[in-house]
């Protein structure tokens, strides 16, 4: 059953990875030409060999002896754009936060990547699969402390509380509450007691609220999306025009390459609102075939977590499969407007490096856990099997030391 998920999971990730660069391509040939193409290929490259190496010889046992050391240089990153953004937050340090190297700029009023010449690599991304390890390795470990306040809750979320924090303070609200939503699934699978995830949750709902409520921008956001049309020129614009996208497609869309939204109306149109694209030039139908798609890669990692062989694997697979359920329906959401825009990326499909070589570490974490768990189980079987076979002559020679005793006192 395993092999059978694994390779839905493997086909699903690679015909997201093929349509994806298929649709990049439609979206940015034309103003482009093949630039953002070719560098999104080296990113799936780079992704590529990352998952393979996974798979081959670092699988997520052997990641998570150096989790500390990776939940550090996460969290230095994290820290290190955080006081960049508190420091742009105010005029008269505003300068200052200009002055700091490997920022390059903020982009969309944050610093949010941390950027070597023609590389950028966004932390809050790499955050993603590190905190998930470390609660995959944490939960097991101290699986009898589970009920307690402080081993069972307190001490892995101040951990990831303090990463989830400074993703907030760095400025992304949307990546903040999809990994405390991580946080919640991988505490519930792990065995925290439920009035502390329900805690966690209250927790994150009112901080997001306050982030919201402290930002003139953020409210903005949430308030347009009820009727981006009244907006279209302000915050409403990028909805706007992305429902627009949508509607004119139909069912069968109006063709490929042959966006019309694409040519100067829809800023960024090859990162976050990539789907807008596909449902006017694929329509409805490749829109369903998107969600198919993302349901089948969410499912089979689901599927991996319930035919996990121990706590870590389960932990890790149902972790990833939030990670991909989440991203995907809140970037279908925003661009649908269902939700308020924010910067959340489509899986496999958008423009960026950070997503897409941290989604393809994910499928290769989430192939070597369930390798990794069964060729555990077949040695625990065959380790069990042997001890009986050892277990039988020993039993059979004693019947017969017995029945020949027997013999030879008649």
């Amino acid at each position: 059953m395993s092999r059978i998920a694994r390779t839905i999971l493997l086909a699903c990730a690679v015909a997201l990875l093929l349509f994806g660069v298929s649709m990049l391509y439609s979206t940015t040939y034309s103003n482009f030409s093949e630039w953002y193409l070719k560098r999104q290929l080296v990113w799936i490259a780079v992704g590529g060999i990352g998952a393979g190496l996974i798979c081959w010889k670092f699988n997520d046992s052997v990641l998570r002896k150096y989790v500390v050391w990776l939940l550090a240089g996460v969290g230095l990153a994290l820290f290190y754009l955080a006081v960049v953004n508190l420091l742009h937050g105010h005029a008269a340090t505003r300068e200052l936060a200009g002055k700091f190297p490997f920022v390059g700029g903020l982009s969309v009023g944050s610093a949010r990547w941390i950027r070597f010449k023609a590389i950028s690599l966004q932390p809050s991304e790499l955050a993603k699969p590190v905190i998930i390890l470390y609660l995959s390795a944490y939960f097991p470990r101290n699986a009898r402390h589970a009920k307690k306040v402080w081993r069972g809750f307190l001490k892995p979320m101040l951990v990831v509380g303090v990463l989830t924090g400074l993703i907030l303070l760095g400025g992304d609200l949307s990546s903040t509450v999809i990994t405390g939503g991580i946080v919640g699934v991988a505490a519930f699978i792990g065995g925290m007691r439920l009035r502390y995830i329900v805690l966690i949750l209250a927790g994150g709902c009112l901080l997001a609220l306050a982030a919201v409520k402290i930002s003139p921008e953020r409210v903005s956001r949430v308030t347009s999306f009820k009727n981006p049309e009244d907006c279209q020129q302000d915050e409403g614009y990028q909805l706007w025009y992305s429902q627009l996208a949508l509607g004119s497609g139909g069912v069968k869309g109006m063709g490929f390459t042959r966006s019309r939204i694409k040519h100067q109306y829809l800023p960024e149109a090859h990162t976050d609102f990539i789907v807008a694209i596909i449902g006017e030039e694929l329509g409805f139908l490749g829109v369903a075939g998107l969600i198919a798609l993302y349901l089948g890669l969410g499912g089979s990692a689901f599927w991996l977590a319930m035919l996990a062989h121990d706590r870590e694997g389960m932990i890790l697979c149902g972790s990833i499969a939030a990670v991909f359920t989440l991203q995907s329906f809140v970037n279908i959401s925003v661009v649908s407007g269902f939700g308020p825009t924010t910067g959340v990326t489509a899986p496999f499909l958008s423009y960026g490096g950070s997503s897409m070589i941290v989604s393809l570490v994910m499928v290769g974490l989430l192939l070597a856990s369930s390798a990794r768990g069964e060729r555990e189980a077949v040695a625990e079987l065959e380790e069990k099997q042997q001890r009986q076979r050892h277990r039988q002559p020993r039993h059979h020679g004693s019947q017969e030391r017995a029945a020949l005793t027997a013999a030879k006192s008649q």
